[in-house]
């Protein structure tokens, strides 16, 4: 099984995944990444308390979960990489991940589910993009962010320049 070179800092993987915490989540990343703290960067979810507690619910004993909105991003970051446990960090948008890095520059961004909606057009499986988010997601690569397409960890990372 292919483990990403970040696992073994503690932010293990940050992923925008408009689903946030699901099956393949659970499932499959936190088990192959050995994640015992995912922090979820939304202002939707932030905001809202009953989907906060569902979250909350679908977290195993195992596994801390923290939600921030985006102001609050960069002091949960910065003391998720000093921790011992391993973060996984989900983003719901490239745009959340955009202002993200303004607040907190990261060196990783793993694409993996962005469904289809109107203006998008697939790139790749099931990853759906706009023009303004691939002008985004390039920005970020442009600033020396390695953004890569990956559903799961046994995919092949594709690199966003080859998409």
């Amino acid at each position: 099984m292919y483990l990403p070179l970040s696992i073994f800092h503690m932010i293990s993987l940050i992923r925008i995944d408009d689903r946030l915490i699901h099956g393949q989540v659970m499932a499959v990343w936190v088990r192959t990444l050995g994640v015992t703290h995912i922090l979820v960067i939304d202002d939707t979810t932030a905001a809202d308390p009953f989907y906060r507690q569902v979250m909350q619910l679908a977290m195993p004993p195992t596994i801390t979960l923290t939600i921030s909105s985006i102001a609050g991003a960069a002091g949960h970051l910065s003391r998720a990489a000093a921790d011992t446990a391993r973060t996984l960090v989900l983003l719901s948008s490239v745009a959340a991940a955009s202002a993200v890095f303004q607040r907190y520059p990261f060196k990783e961004l793993n694409v993996g589910g962005v469904g289809m909606s109107p203006g998008r057009k697939l790139i790749w499986r099931s990853i759906a993009i706009s023009a303004d988010e691939i002008a985004q997601l390039h920005s970020l690569h442009d600033a020396g962010v390695n953004v890569y397409l990956q559903m799961i960890p046994a995919d092949q990372r594709v690199p966003l320049t080859e998409a």
